[in-house]
């Protein structure tokens, strides 16, 4: 036989698995190839995975069938595309698998076969793999790949916050912290990256990290679909490779045993520790030795390959994004010395900025920056504090106090730590000595989320043991679990400590991660609100001075999703004294200078910016400038245009082209339309109900709708009829800037924010008046490709 395929499905459900047997019962008689299904390899002895994974080494094609996205199947998927194996995937025509696979489809570039019967089935795999060339999908993919780094370490957490993601966040981070290259694939940030962008992050680490829940939370189906391919895939490479699940999580059968069960913190730190340095000492071992870590040989396009933008998410950044950082007039709001909110959508730069002033304002050693960017802190915890208490009055005086400890000790501990890092060390008998004795004292020296956990834990335990206790009882109570008189001792003891320095520069990232639950969106409000009151409150408690404290200049910079910020400014009882500042690029000029910076950053120091468009990207895409017809596909922000001119750029390194040509912009725009929809439902599935549902409905539409068709297929989505749920939707997708609203005759707007958006719909009425016919709404064009919508032209 000409070739020999190995056929890879799920047993379940039934009627599916007995096709694909009649299909390899097809090929087998056929002649074309000889066919072999995981059930018929035994394993007698020996791990199921070995063999499986033994019988895709011997076979030359592989056909897997992804109807029910199997994480046993996705991981021989990631396995075999690694080895450089022809694949066939196939997806059997229900309406739900074919559902499925179009919201996974980080496989685009796979050849994917629709069947409803096995002689169905096999005929399109005999006919596609005799079209197929010699070049396998890992020889596309593999054209631009990173060198391999030392030191370097892969993390994939989950969307759903749990006792271990906390712990493993907390341990990656701390990793980072003492010098190890980390790359985190957040599903919160990155969305759904290209399939290049998880081949090179795995290819490029020493060791991948990856974690898997269990199926009943949110979005986590798709979510450890991925990870089971990424984990393939890191196997196949030779990657180090650890996977941690929760102990509810019922696992595949064929790779439980190289799972990793989280029991507790303490063996899972253990755990942790023990595999990264059994990672990191066997790759100095090969590289000392002259020999590199076994792994598919790639070739590099290297002319494509310069482009170095860079990634797409600031975190995964920030050794290199002082070479191409666009400033802005918020950027330099922040390095003066003012206590302000900045307030943007994500992928708008509010990291960026937050990273990019820390290193600034770092380099003045006159300086201390204290950065707060709790990865997954249990606001849940605290919102069960706050509805355990009566009156606002007693909630308000719990959020003050909560957030003045915090803060508070966080500067005391940055500065005690910076203190220690220094040649001369820490005088004994100093303040900042003093300082440091005073937290030991204190018990107060674990991280933000830790402390907040103590908190949390303490003042619920003290609630229950008073629940009818006066209002002024009740306040001595909370005051005295959460901090009793540390914080003004910390006062006391930190203007000693920091009176000569010229700024204390607090910045708060990271808040949205804990942003989850819409039945709890007005008490997650209010400990929001109450962070903004106390930036104004504690600046100026650390102004003050008298024979007791030492002032000290301390500034406060909050970083905050604007859709979030819209929720917490109905809470603050005066919005108008949040020093705010909103996040945009709007101006397409300063939005082209981040894809300049970031191309010059690589070239010699007299290249223009304009050689990037001229010499490495088409000149057009259907009479439009490439440039302009991009920014007219994408949301304004950083993060979607580097995100989509990677994804062309990859397309054209994988078709061997020397440029960007029209072809691998049409191919990005599928990528990208599919990776904006991902975010978008990450960054609002939480806030908008059934928004999944919804966004789904408008698949085949046209792009201008009225509003009847608009509430109709808002209503198909939400499942119900009821008017008032789909207006409320309605307004929830243009807030998101899903849809934009018609002000005038054919003039569409996205506001983003709440007071264009009054203004819009104002607008909005009065022209369906003066017209005399309904509202009307246009989707946004990023999202139009990846849901099939069509032009109205």
């Amino acid at each position: 036989m000409e070739h020999k395929a190995f056929v890879g499905y799920s047993k379940n459900p039934a009627d599916v698995s007995q096709e694909i047997l009649h299909a390899s019962s097809v090929i087998n008689k056929s002649g074309f190839a000889e066919a072999q299904t995981w059930e018929s390899t035994p394993a007698t002895g020996r791990l199921i995975i070995e063999t499986v994974l033994r019988a895709i080494d011997d076979s030359t094609i592989c056909l897997f069938d992804v109807t029910t996205l199997s994480q046993n199947v996705l991981f021989e998927v990631g396995y075999a595309f690694s080895q450089k194996k022809h694949l066939m995937l196939s997806v059997h025509k229900s309406p739900e698998a074919q559902h499925s696979w179009r919201s996974f489809d980080i496989f685009s570039t796979i050849g994917c076969i629709f069947y409803d019967t096995g002689s169905e089935l096999a005929a399109k795999f005999m006919t596609g793999m005799a079209a197929a060339g010699e070049k396998t999908l890992w020889d596309d993919v593999s054209q631009a790949l990173d060198g391999h780094s030392r030191n370097s370490l892969f993390y994939v957490p989950t969307y759903h916050t749990s006792e271990a993601e906390r712990n493993l966040r907390r341990m990656v981070g701390k990793e980072r912290d003492l010098g190890t290259k980390v790359l985190v694939a957040d599903p919160a940030e990155q969305g759904s990256a290209p399939l290049a962008w998880y081949v090179n992050a795995v290819y490029s680490s020493t060791a991948t990290l990856l974690q898997i829940s269990a199926e009943k939370h949110d979005r986590n189906r798709l979510h450890n679909a991925r990870t089971a391919f990424i984990a393939g895939l890191a196997r196949g490479l030779n990657r180090p490779l650890l996977i941690v699940v929760d102990e509810e999580y019922q696992g595949p059968v064929d790779y439980k045993d190289i799972l990793y069960t989280y029991h507790s913190k303490k063996k899972l730190s253990e755990k942790f520790k023990e595999w990264l340095g059994k990672s990191f000492e066997a790759w100095n071992r090969a590289n000392f030795q002259g020999t590199q870590t076994d792994a598919p040989k790639v070739e590099i396009a290297t002319e494509l390959k310069d482009l170095n933008f860079g990634d797409y998410v600031a975190e995964n950044e920030s050794d290199t994004l002082d070479e191409y950082f666009v400033e802005t007039a918020e950027y330099e709001a922040v390095l003066r010395e003012n206590s302000v909110v900045f307030v943007g959508r994500k992928g708008m730069g509010k990291s960026a900025n937050m990273i990019r002033a820390s290193q600034v304002l770092g380099e003045d050693r006159r300086n201390l920056v204290c950065l707060i960017r709790p990865t997954n802190y249990d606001l849940d915890g605290l919102v069960g504090v706050l509805q355990s208490i009566d009156g606002d009055g007693r909630q308000s005086f719990l959020v003050d106090s909560f957030w003045r400890f915090l803060l508070y000790s966080e500067i005391a501990i940055t500065a005690v730590t910076a203190a220690e890092r220094l040649p001369a060390g820490i005088s004994s008998g100093t303040p900042i000595a003093q300082l440091r004795d005073y937290l030991a004292q204190n018990g107060i020296a674990d991280d933000f989320s830790v402390r907040l956990e103590k908190v949390i834990n303490g003042a619920l335990s003290e609630l229950k043991e008073a629940p009818g206790s006066s209002i002024h009882r009740q306040r001595e109570r909370i005051a005295q679990v959460l901090h009793g008189n540390i914080v003004g001792n910390l006062r006391r003891l930190l203007g000693e400590a920091l009176r000569d320095r010229h700024r204390v520069a607090l910045l708060v990232d990271n808040l949205d991660s804990a942003w989850t639950r819409s039945g709890q969106l007005q008490s997650q409000a209010v400990l929001l609100v109450g962070l903004l009151g106390a930036v104004s409150r504690i600046a100026e408690d650390f102004q003050k001075e008298n024979n007791r404290l030492a002032s000290v200049n301390v500034t406060i910079s909050v970083f905050l999703r604007s859709d979030i910020y819209d929720e917490v400014i109905k809470e603050a009882r005066e919005p108008d004294k949040i020093n705010t500042k909103r996040i945009d690029w709007d101006q397409p000029e300063l939005l082209k200078r981040v894809m300049d910076e970031r191309y010059l950053s690589v070239r010699p120091a007299d290249t223009s910016p304009d050689e990037l468009w001229k010499k490495f990207f088409c000149a057009e895409v259907e009479g439009t400038p490439t440039l302009d017809h991009i920014l007219s596909t994408i949301l304004p922000r950083p993060r979607d245009l580097v995100y989509f001119c990677k994804a062309a750029v990859q397309n054209a390194a994988n078709a061997r082209h020397s440029a960007v040509d029209e072809n691998d912009i049409r191919e990005a725009e599928k990528i990208y339309s599919k990776f904006a929809v991902d975010a978008l439902l990450v960054e609002y599935g939480s806030t908008i109900g059934h928004l999944e549902d919804v966004i789904y409905e408008f698949t085949g539409s046209e792009d201008i709708l009225s509003r009847s068709t608009v509430l109709e297929l808002i209503s198909d989505g939400l499942g119900e009829e009821d008017g008032q749920a789909a207006a409320e939707c309605l307004e929830g997708l243009l807030k998101i800037s899903f849809l934009g609203i018609e002000v005038r005759s054919g003039e569409i707007w996205y506001p983003d924010r709440a007071d264009q958006l009054r203004k819009a719909r104002i607008l909005a009425r009065k022209a369906s008046r003066r017209d005399k016919r309904e509202e009307r709404y246009q989707i946004h064009p990023a999202y139009r490709n990846f849901l099939e919508v069509e032009g109205s032209s």
